[in-house]
């Protein structure tokens, strides 16, 4: 599966079958998660992977017992360590390129997880401070994001996606033309 058409069939699952994931697996979504762009190189994103079920019952509770949390075989804890993206880049960097390059990682994880024939949830709703303490993650980082992953035991339709009603040229407001092909190809996948 090419790299768009990934994208294109990923949605978010919240029903996993009772598989366990392979390692070799895991590793290629977490390679994948280490090639994401980050600010200056820094690489302020740490990965956490979470297989055992007392530590993931307890991150399901911190994740407002969200039931995909609990179900799913794989979790990833997608942290930034603040200390090394505030020496590179102050505040902006904590306040900002902490978050975007967790979230690129997040998202290169995701697509890597759908060619692999793996669901996944971006999880974004959960208690920091719980969350540190169930991984043990040391003060200066800060976890972003939780991923589940595992088996899909669901095929999740998607909405219509426009991209016509999003994208702009030159100036906000003035639609971005696209060619028939591209325009057909992203609306077959939604």
């Amino acid at each position: 599966m090419d790299a768009l058409e990934a994208i294109l069939r990923r949605r978010s699952i919240r029903r996993y079958q009772d598989r366990p994931v392979e390692e070799e697996k895991i590793g290629r979504i977490l390679l994948a998660a280490v090639h994401a762009p980050s600010a200056g190189d820094v690489r302020c994103w740490r990965f956490i992977v979470v297989r055992n079920r007392d530590k993931k019952e307890a991150i399901y509770r911190a994740a407002l017992r969200q039931p995909q949390v609990l179900q799913a075989p794989v979790l990833v804890v997608v942290a930034a360590d603040l200390e090394a993206i505030r020496r590179a880049y102050g505040r902006r960097g904590v306040n900002l390129y902490s978050i975007q390059d967790a979230a690129a990682a997040t998202e290169n994880m995701l697509i890597a997880a759908t060619s692999l024939g793996l669901g996944t949830c971006w999880i974004g709703a959960f208690s920091e401070g719980e969350v540190s303490k169930i991984v043990g993650l040391p003060p200066q980082v800060r976890p972003l994001a939780i991923v589940t992953i595992g088996y899909p035991a669901e095929t999740p339709t998607k909405k219509v996606v426009r991209p016509e009603d999003h994208c702009f040229s030159e100036v906000y407001g003035r639609r971005y033309e696209f060619s028939q092909r591209a325009s057909s190809r992203t609306h077959q996948h939604s």
